[in-house]
C-alpha cells in the first residue's frame, strides 16, 4: 500500500499523503505503480490514512527488492519526515521524498533526503526482524548507488544484535518507540 503513484500520462510523482481530499482530486485510473506501471486504486476511507493499492491482492510483479508495508511503517515514514524537518537544522533546506525507486540497485528508499549540494541520504525504517547480513547487503547497495543510509529500528527490528551492528557500523543507533497511540511513533532517538 504505497503513498506514491505516477500519473499515467505525465509520469509525475503523486504523493497521496500531501493531497487534501484525494478522492475528490484523483481518479484511480489515472494512477499507476512506479515500479510495475500497473493501475492503482485510490484508497481514502475514514479509518486508514489515504494510500494507493493494486487492483489485485497479488504483489507488484517487479524485480525491485521491495516488501509490503504495515500501517505502522507507513505512519512512521510520515512522522520521521516531520521529526527530521522540525528537529535537525541540517535538514532545513533538504528535499524529502517517500518511496523513491532507485533503479541502479532495484530498491525503494523509504525516505530519500536530497540536500542542496546533491548529497543523498536514505532513511530506512525497519520494524520486522532481519539478519545483520540483510542490513549489510541493503546498506552496501545504497553505498554503491552513492547514497548514505540511516537505519531507524523499531518493534521486532529493535534488538540488541541489530543495535550493536548499527553502533559498530555507523557509531550510532536510532530507534523508533511505538506507544499506545500512533501519534507517539517518534519518541526516542538513541545515540551511542
Amino acid at each position: 500500500m504505497p503513498f506514491i503513484a505516477l500519473h499515467k500520462d505525465t509520469l509525475e510523482r503523486i504523493d497521496i499523503s500531501e493531497i487534501e481530499n484525494p478522492r475528490l482530486k484523483l481518479r484511480s485510473g489515472d494512477c499507476i505503480c512506479q515500479l510495475c506501471k500497473k493501475p492503482l486504486i485510490v484508497k481514502a476511507g475514514m479509518i486508514n490514512r489515504p494510500h494507493f493499492s493494486h487492483y489485485s491482492e497479488s504483489e507488484c510483479d517487479t524485480d525491485y527488492k521491495y516488501h509490503p508495508e504495515s500501517a505502522d511503517h507507513r505512519e512512521a515514514k510520515l512522522k520521521l519526515i516531520e521529526y527530521l524537518k522540525n528537529t535537525h537544522k541540517g535538514y532545513t533546506n533538504a528535499k524529502f521524498e517517500k518511496e523513491v525507486a532507485i533503479p541502479e540497485i532495484k530498491r525503494v528508499a523509504d525516505i530519500l533526503v536530497t540536500f542542496p549540494m546533491g548529497w543523498r541520504e536514505a532513511n530506512e525504517i525497519q520494524l520486522s526482524n532481519i539478519s545483520v547480513q540483510e542490513f549489510q547487503e541493503r546498506t552496501y547497495d545504497y553505498y554503491n548507488a552513492g547514497i548514505d543510509v540511516v537505519w531507524w529500528l523499531g518493534k521486532n527490528a529493535d534488538s540488541e544484535g541489530n543495535r550493536n551492528w548499527c553502533i559498530q557500523t555507523f557509531r550510532y543507533c536510532f530507534c523508533l518507540v511505538f506507544g499506545n497511540s500512533i501519534e507517539n511513533t517518534i519518541t526516542n532517538e538513541v545515540l551511542y
